[in-house]
């Protein structure tokens, strides 16, 4: 789909922050090529500082306004902000769902061969804002234990025994949780761990962006620790998810069960019992080698 040049061009986002941060790959790269698309979508209003070149749109303010409205996945807003009422959704397209493994470089093939875009990035243009500095808590872990699936998520104790680990190497866990997660986790501040809720996305991300190091689930967080260049550490439940979906930013290493299990859906049902502390522990360690090395070249 070719988009003309003087065409009004939308963005709606996916709900999820990391598949919108992955979206924002496509914004990011029209505007390279002298688009002005609005964006639809809660995580780039939240996110509107960090991201002081994208221009943020409310569904009430442009019901039937643009002639091209581009969506992830099949959304009602898309049809009701196209003229048509047709939006383009990349999901319907192959490239979309492969062969390229990361989600990522889906975007990048499908902003270069479907919407024949010149310059492209895998970048999604996420800036630091003023004001805030990189890295001021260097010791700090951020952990984060939950997570919009809970077949993804590790298990409470192992995060505890995770943090306790970190602590014993003079590091600084500090747990991140939302604010309707956190009386669920409000107990463990009585055993000495730090466990915060922030409200709002942008102060999330000045959390992370201070902190020096980042381990958590497959979720969206790791995501924008790996926008913001924070080294992450994410706990996959299998192999084949890691490969679409790891934080594919910033420097990070994935953390998996060991192989021992066949079949896919066991490996699903086992892979907290499987996964251990020390392995968790191992992958974080590599991080931190790969980490020093890059900092010394």
């Amino acid at each position: 789909m070719k988009i003309e040049t003087n065409s009004s061009v939308a963005v709606v986002l996916p709900p999820p922050i990391g598949d919108s941060l992955i979206g924002m790959v496509l914004v990011h790269n029209l505007v390279r090529n002298g688009y002005q698309p609005v964006v639809f979508g809660w995580v780039a209003e939240q996110l509107a500082d960090w991201f002081p070149w994208v221009r943020v749109g409310r569904m009430a303010e442009h019901a039937g306004a643009f002639d091209t409205v581009i969506e992830l996945r099949p959304t009602e807003t898309g049809h009701t902000l196209c003229k048509s009422g047709k939006p383009f959704c990349l999901a319907d397209l192959p490239a979309y769902h492969g062969p390229i493994h990361h989600m990522v470089d889906r975007i990048v093939e499908i902003a270069g061969s479907e919407l024949a875009l010149k310059d492209v990035t895998r970048s999604n243009g996420l800036t630091v804002p003023p004001g805030i500095v990189r890295n001021s808590v260097a010791n700090r872990v951020v952990i984060h234990p939950t997570g919009s699936h809970p077949e993804k998520m590790w298990s409470r104790e192992k995060f505890l025994a995770l943090a306790r680990s970190l602590a014993e190497l003079g590091l600084q866990p500090s747990f991140l949780v939302a604010p309707n997660e956190f009386e669920a986790w409000r107990d463990i501040a009585a055993q000495g761990h730090e466990v915060n809720a922030l409200a709002k996305l942008g102060e999330v991300g000045k959390w992370i962006a201070s902190s020096g190091w980042f381990i958590g689930n497959d979720s969206g967080l790791g995501h924008l620790a790996s926008s913001i260049g924070v080294p992450t550490l994410t706990l996959f439940m299998r192999r084949g998810l890691a490969r679409s979906w790891r934080p594919g930013w910033g420097p990070g290493e994935i953390v998996l069960p060991p192989d021992v299990v066949p079949f896919g859906g066991l490996k699903e049902r086992l892979w907290k019992q499987l996964l251990s502390v020390r392995r968790v522990m191992s992958g974080f360690q590599t991080l931190r080698d790969a980490s020093a090395a890059a900092t010394v070249r």
